[in-house]
């Protein structure tokens, strides 16, 4: 049975994956860097909800940008992987146990745990997305290079959410 937080959770990854298309797909820097800031979903989700709920969540993100840019589905490969690492990285930044970790709150993050939990993760994700996409490790110079730009420009955008809407929510 469909519950109210499964229809929000979809229509929220409705909403990521049109304005990804239809607007931060069209902030390219020179061809070279574009923002994908539907990974906000990845990073922002409670840590206490249903694993396979939030995998399969992840998958659709990533599926739903595959389906418009016709990429094939390394968007849904690179979301899924950062959903994977992500438990584990949270779980070494905030210093928790095992346990601990079904009661954590991205609220109890300081500026500095915020940034060592995004860091990798963007970055991952970028690297994972454009490597799948060449497919090569001829071009692998090229692949670290747009990464470290896309990481940079979504990193950003990343940002200036937690500085602008997240704090307002935690008050």
């Amino acid at each position: 049975m469909l519950n109210l937080r499964f229809i929000y959770n979809l229509i929220l990854i409705g909403f990521l994956v049109f304005i990804q298309i239809f607007l931060f797909d069209k902030l390219s820097f020179k061809q070279i860097a574009v923002p994908y800031v539907y990974i906000l979903f990845i990073l922002l989700y409670p840590t206490g909800r249903n694993r396979f709920l939030f995998l399969t969540l992840c998958f659709l993100l990533g599926w739903g940008v595959d389906v418009f840019e016709n990429t094939g589905g390394i968007h849904a490969f690179s979301c899924i992987t950062i959903a994977l690492i992500r438990k584990p990285l949270i779980r070494m930044v905030s210093g928790l146990k095992f346990f601990e970790i079904e009661d954590f709150r991205f609220s109890d993050f300081n500026a500095m745990q915020w940034i060592m939990y995004t860091l990798p993760m963007v970055f991952i994700h970028h690297f994972l997305l454009f490597f799948i996409e060449s497919f090569s490790f001829v071009n692998i110079d090229k692949v670290l290079l747009r990464t470290i730009y896309c990481s940079l420009f979504t990193l950003i955008f990343v940002y200036s959410y937690l500085i602008l809407f997240r704090k307002r929510a935690e008050r």
